[in-house]
């Protein structure tokens, strides 16, 4: 039997949760996604104390500094002890806001602006609060145009530890940036940050590497590049095909001539689509992607580019047979392009890419890059558009043009010499390729102990570091999400797309039945949460955080699962919190529409074997989140990872065997 619980908030909200009959309001609110005040969760903070208007209720163990007995005849209750005995009515004294969440808001200010060619600039920034912004090399954050309602998503052109963030910015005329970049920026002028966003992003993997990249879409690539750089990445086959419109779109030739210094095993292409380039390659992107590139579908693919590079990179690919295990792309679509045009394959060497929203009809933005921590390297952008498109013109005579410092000269932008070869693409061996399987990590290294569970920082000890995880503004509509049909899953390949203003990310993976891939994509996605959110949670999130991993783990018992279904249900709840703690919608989607999690949904409720590990797995999550230690997390996850994929397909098979019998 459960009661009905009706929480009723500050702002007039009210939300009904069902609280089984030992179960507490507290439990039961986390259950149902609604972030209560909490902290303690054993009835000695008073954090969650609130007010009990109807109903009876078993009041719990707790401490009079918490609820003093004069509280307690009033009426005011502890939802963290509380078990219902009938349905209640509780005050809950908070704003119904706080179960929500969005990216932060950063402050910043200019430093330093670049004009890089004929429709280009770098925009270099300073945050005020540096520490608390936390991206993934190839994610975007949203920039307010001074003077205006506007704003702008743009790629990070600077390393995830560079104190100064630059970002690419492809000039069109009219466009709202584009204008303020050209005619009234200057250093010092202020600017407000939110993100960061989108789903586009490095995932942890030692596959042999396929990058590809149209005009600005370079600006993520270089992220990537200078990631991996960083991490001193050794013996792995990185391969990028660059391509622009016309020579004067041309950049940063020289850093990536240092990245192949930098990061033994990788080289690159470039090809121009103008008959007239001076560059060896004339042609288009696709003409320069080879078997030996693929790796025997091994390689991980990252494309960056206008939606008719994308689209034909795609329709290459299938027309040669090529195959395709781990593809991740982003586009970023002008609103001003008709829908045909967008959607259509087309043979395009690359174009600039922007997200501008639905009213704006220049494309004003460009793509996120990395460069080195500390570094100063600004992300630099080039056109690319069919050969017969225009050269975007320079401002009038009269615009004025924003360098590093004011007076400065603006840097001119040299085409490669003629003559030049660039290193030869397929000069590595291919990888032999073995099953991605996670043999090491099967056990916990010697000597490791898990951190004990529930510690927290002494009150008054260490002030709690800022999460910037802020209550979404009413009215807060999330992106478009467009769900996998059913033709696409009767396909060997499952993809999942996410969408907002402007720009549209996806990946594609084999199906969950003819690979694990899936199970790799969801940890993927999981690893670079974890660097999102890592320190950054407050206690009511990790309080919640636990009763959600404990909500899932009531329905398992040593290697049997009690009630599949709910644990289903609760398991799900779990594994997307650090995806809702984000704030970043197109995560949080890429993680829901992983087609492992239908498989979940259908597989499971009849299955009845499950790995051990996976209850003290979940816990041990959350104490590693508690006690801040983003390696363990990570094993934990590895891990996690392997015993989710030996349950799945025990009761993948076990189905199986029913259906054949």
């Amino acid at each position: 039997m459960s009661f009905k619980v009706a929480l009723s908030f500050e702002d007039g909200v009210t939300r009904f949760v069902n609280c089984g009959p030992t179960e507490t309001v507290a439990d039961a609110s986390y259950k149902a996604r609604i972030n209560i005040p909490l902290d303690c969760r054993d009835g000695a903070c008073g954090t969650c104390k609130s007010l009990c208007e109807s109903g009876e209720f078993d009041g719990g163990d707790y401490i009079d500094d918490a609820l003093t007995e004069d509280e307690a005849a009033a009426g005011f209750c502890l939802p963290c002890q509380m078990v219902p005995t009938s349905d209640l009515v509780v005050q809950i004294p908070t704003t119904s806001d706080v179960a929500k969440t969005t990216a932060a808001a950063h402050p910043a200010t200019v430093t330093a602006v670049d004009r890089l060619a004929e429709g280009a600039f770098a925009l270099t920034v300073e945050l005020d609060d540096r520490a608390a912004l936390a991206f993934l090399p190839g994610q975007y954050v949203n920039i307010s145009v001074p003077g205006t309602d506007q704003t702008r998503s743009y790629s990070f052109s600077t390393g995830a530890d560079a104190a100064r963030l630059s970002f690419l910015i492809k000039y069109a005329e009219g466009g709202a940036m584009s204008e303020y970049l050209a005619q009234r920026c200057a250093v010092g002028d202020r600017l407000e940050l939110t993100g960061p966003m989108g789903s586009f992003f490095l995932r942890e993997s030692t596959r042999p590497l396929l990058l590809l990249a149209g005009g600005t879409g370079l600006a993520p690539v270089l992220s990537i590049l200078e990631t991996l750089a960083t991490a001193g990445t050794t013996g792995r086959p990185i391969h990028l095909v660059y391509g622009t419109s016309f020579d004067t779109d041309v950049v940063y030739t020289d850093l990536l001539d240092e990245y192949t210094t930098r990061i033994p095993g990788m080289t690159w292409d470039l090809v121009v689509a103008d008959p007239e380039t001076v560059h060896p390659n004339s042609g288009y992107v696709t003409g320069l992607i080879t078997p030996d590139h693929l790796h025997h579908g091994t390689a991980d693919i990252y494309l960056c580019g206008p939606p008719p590079m994308v689209e034909a990179v795609r329709g290459h690919l299938d027309a040669e047979g090529l195959e395709v295990t781990h593809f991740y792309y982003e586009k970023f679509t002008p609103a001003s392009a008709p829908a045909d045009e967008q959607d259509a394959p087309a043979k395009v060497a690359a174009s600039e890419t922007g997200v501008v929203p639905a009213d704006e009809p220049e494309v004003d933005a460009v793509l996120v890059v990395d460069t080195p921590a500390g570094g100063s390297s600004p992300a630099a952008p080039a056109a690319l558009a069919p050969a017969t498109a225009p050269v975007t013109p320079l401002p009038s005579a009269g615009a004025r043009l924003v360098s590093r410092l004011p007076g400065d000269p603006i840097p001119s932008i040299e085409a490669r010499p003629r003559g030049y070869t660039p290193p030869a693409p397929g000069t590595h061996p291919a990888a032999a390729h073995t099953p991605d399987t996670l043999a090491g990590i099967a056990a916990r290294p010697d000597g490791h102990t898990p951190p004990v569970p529930g510690l927290f920082p002494a009150a008054g000890a260490v002030a709690e570091p800022r999460a910037p995880i802020a209550a979404r503004p009413d009215g807060y509509t999330p992106p478009q999400v467009t769900r996998p049909t059913a033709a696409t899953l009767a396909t060997p390949r499952s993809e999942t797309i996410t969408s907002g203003p402007g720009v549209v990310s996806g990946e594609i993976h084999p199906t969950i039945s003819h690979s694990d891939a899936q199970f790799d994509a969801r940890m993927a996605l999981e690893l670079g949460v974890v660097e999102l959110t890592m320190g950054r949670l407050d206690r009511a999130r990790l309080s919640e955080f636990r009763m959600l991993a404990e909500s899932a783990n009531q329905y398992i018992d040593g290697d049997r699962f009690l009630d599949p279904e709910k644990f289903t249900a609760a398991n799900s709840q779990f594994h997307e919190f650090l995806f809702r703690c984000t704030g970043n919608d197109a995560l949080l989607q890429a993680y829901r529409l992983l087609e492992v999690t239908q498989v979940m949904n259908s597989v499971l409720p009849d299955a009845r074997w499950v790995s051990q590990d996976i209850v003290p797995e979940h816990l041990e999550i959350v104490d590693a989140f508690e006690t801040g230690d983003r390696d363990a997390a990570s094993y934990l996850i590895r891990r996690h990872t392997a015993h989710a994929k030996a349950t799945m397909r025990t009761a993948m098979d076990r189905q199986g065997l029913g259906a054949a019998s």
